[in-house]
């Protein structure tokens, strides 16, 4: 069963259960539930939305700001505040290892955590539990001490996917790795079981960098999305005591990765040793070059 159904399962059964109508050929290929108030339910498939011939029920559904509400205190699993740190960043994960990004009204006090106080749109993005085979260049970094590397790529290239294996890949190989995996999008909790993995999930990325450094001894540290400062200061920590990492950035290009400040610093300070350029979103998984530092 394609995990665009495990998705839909997260919504209120009212449009979980029409959604689930979707023929199965179909299914598969959509990337995005997007919902919002005042409009219909849009399907994102090939990078377009729209609302498929194959779901019949919703063609004239205009959501209210009520059934939103009950949307929200479903994908909530009835505890909103159990969510409260994810929802002040804008999303909640679900069980299932999907993301629902959160989009409204924000009140956020100085120095306090964003409060959402009206919900206009959610955009479920369906989580394919997928593998790509390791190419055998990315085998032969692996196999070295390759210090710092960075999957780069477009949205939807795969790079989550391939960080997936890469880790699977290092604890075959019996190396300590600590996965940093705030949103539970790398490795769903309920596929965590039997994985020689210490994987870190709920806490900012810097914060769990400096967590992992101190108490689980990593090899290799994991993380998807890499982004401010904090995190790049608190990998520097581990590189000087010996530690690797692995993290993914978004980047269509070389040029484009260039311009960021995270590269940069990684590359001034003398932490980038490997920057892998996927080919995009129609051939995910699949390297276009390979740099070395």
């Amino acid at each position: 069963m394609d995990e665009y159904y495990r998705a839909v399962q997260a919504l209120p059964a009212w449009l979980a259960r029409p959604l689930s109508a979707l023929p199965p050929d179909i299914a598969e290929q959509v990337h995005e539930i997007r919902l919002r108030v005042g409009c219909g339910v849009q399907l994102t498939i090939g990078g377009r939305p729209c609302c498929p011939a194959g779901l019949p029920a919703l063609q004239k559904l205009r959501l209210t700001p009520l059934q939103m509400e009950e949307i929200f205190l479903t994908l909530c699993n009835g505890s909103v505040h159990s969510y409260e740190t994810e929802i002040a960043a804008g999303y909640v994960t679900l069980g299932c290892g999907c993301r629902a990004g959160l989009a409204g009204r924000f009140y956020c006090p100085p120095g306090q955590s964003a409060v959402l106080q009206e919900l206009r749109s959610v955009n479920i993005r369906v989580a394919r539990s997928r593998e790509f085979p390791l190419s055998q260049k990315l085998r032969d970094i692996l196999q070295q001490r390759f210090v710092g590397m960075l999957l780069m790529g477009e949205p939807d290239s795969g790079k989550t996917t391939l960080l997936r294996g890469i880790a699977r890949e290092l604890a075959s190989r019996e190396r300590a790795v600590a996965v940093i995996d705030e949103r539970r999008e790398i490795f769903p909790s309920e596929e965590t079981a039997a994985l020689p993995l210490d994987i870190l999930s709920g806490v900012p990325k810097g914060q769990a960098v400096q967590m992992a450094l101190r108490t689980l001894s990593p090899q290799v540290i994991l993380l998807d999305e890499l982004g401010g400062m904090d995190e790049l200061y608190a990998l520097e920590q581990g590189l000087f005591s010996g530690v690797e990492f692995i993290a993914t950035l978004h980047a269509a290009s070389w040029e484009e990765a260039a311009r960021r400040p995270q590269v940069q610093y990684l590359q001034k300070c003398g932490a980038l040793h490997a920057a892998v350029l996927l080919k995009g979103r129609t051939a995910p998984g699949q390297l276009k070059e390979v740099r070395f530092s």
